[in-house]
């Protein structure tokens, strides 16, 4: 395809992706992430056309410093619109240091942007460092959608490669370069570039229709009161862990607020329901980042414990009512005193069914309530 033709084409399309991601940002104003990949089109645009104009009479402020700090502008907003979107938190010192960074490298365009060769120098290599942070963050992101993630990493990497072989290139060729500050053998890394960066721009908007995916998944997940795990998805859950870790020492508790229809009756719906909430909370922060808990029912909590034995289990549930007593004597101004009763039981999944367990559990649970609440049970089940 004759080359300015695949130039133009490439712009154009940039400048329709960017206008549909404005679209997005539009409608979805908290998403900043749309709105900087928004920009990122448009500073390629205008960056590749600036570029593209260097065989004309115009001054080289433009087609040289300003041409190739768009260019290094661009990775640059996708690397903020990822971080954006993933949510990964940097700290002040790292902004800091990314900011001192960019600075360093926009003062060496605008003192060297009259040496062509060593303007588009230093433009590769920045270009090719961007790229591999951007890798390197989708790597270390949440955005865990296995064919987006994995395709997108590889074109960053492959992007960070090409510009680092544009970057040699203009090393070993550096006498012999033409009026773009580049090699005449770097024609294939810079049709690369272009194609790389532009299908860059076409797979941004796929991030949002997975945002959407996974806002969607986790909702049908979640319950929505606690947001911890609905009925369902416990359940299920559990289910997988018996299958795939039958030989594990596990406990399964069912945990009950204690006295939960007075709570109603006294203090109102409003507390009820807070009083929920506040006890999943709790329950949360006390169990380890790799147990399970769910709500099952009103105000009806399940926990699954991995890995574990019984005796610490057991002192897990104890500290569990303990917690729940102290942290929730009030709810706002009401004096409320909520208590938790807890019944578990302790096993290895390849002996008994997940359903047996629970209902051992759920037994105890009934025993914890008859023996005064605000204690803890263990049910006894028999083998498979």
């Amino acid at each position: 395809m004759h080359l300015p033709t695949l130039v133009i084409m490439t712009l154009v399309t940039n400048v329709l992706i960017g206008f549909y991601l404005s679209v997005l940002y539009r409608r979805k104003p908290k998403d900043k992430c749309f709105k900087l990949w928004a920009l990122s089109c448009g500073s390629f645009v205008i960056g590749a056309a600036l570029a593209s104009s260097r065989s004309y009479n115009i001054p080289e402020f433009f087609t040289f410093f300003v041409a190739d700090f768009l260019l290094i502008l661009t990775p640059t907003l996708i690397l903020l619109g990822l971080i954006q979107f993933s949510r990964f938190r940097y700290t002040k010192r790292k902004r800091k240091q990314y900011f001192a960074a960019f600075s360093t490298v926009v003062v060496l365009l605008l003192a060297t942007f009259q040496h062509h060769q060593l303007v588009s120098f230093i433009a590769a290599l920045a270009t090719a460092s961007l790229f591999g942070l951007c890798a390197y963050l989708l790597h270390k992101s949440v955005i865990n959608e296995p064919i987006l993630t994995r395709t997108l990493k590889t074109i960053f990497i492959v992007h960070s490669a090409v510009m680092l072989i544009q970057a040699i290139l203009i090393i070993i060729n550096w006498g012999t370069i033409n009026q773009n500050g580049l090699p005449e053998s770097s024609i294939y890394t810079l049709l690369s570039h272009i194609l790389l960066t532009t299908l860059t721009a076409l797979l941004l908007p796929w991030l949002c229709f997975l945002k959407l995916e996974r806002q969607l998944t986790l909702k049908s997940q979640r319950d929505g009161l606690t947001k911890l795990a609905n009925r369902e998805y416990f359940f299920s859950q559990v289910a997988r862990y018996w299958q795939e870790y039958p030989s594990l020492p596990t406990a399964v508790m069912m945990i009950d607020i204690d006295l939960f229809k007075n709570i109603n009756d006294n203090f109102g719906h409003a507390t009820g329901d807070r009083t929920i909430k506040l006890v999943a909370q709790v329950l949360s922060k006390q169990l380890r980042s790799n147990d399970i808990i769910g709500r099952v029912g009103g105000e009806e909590y399940a926990a699954l414990l991995v890995d574990i034995d019984q005796h610490t289990a057991f002192k897990i549930a104890q500290r569990l009512c303990e917690q729940v007593a102290k942290q929730l004597r009030f709810i706002g101004k009401d004096e409320v005193e909520v208590t938790i009763s807890i019944g578990m039981a302790q096993l290895k999944p390849a002996n008994y069914s997940y359903e047996a367990a629970l209902k051992a559990a759920d037994v105890a649970l009934y025993a914890s309530k008859e023996s005064g609440r605000n204690t803890v049970s263990i049910g006894k089940i028999k083998e498979n």
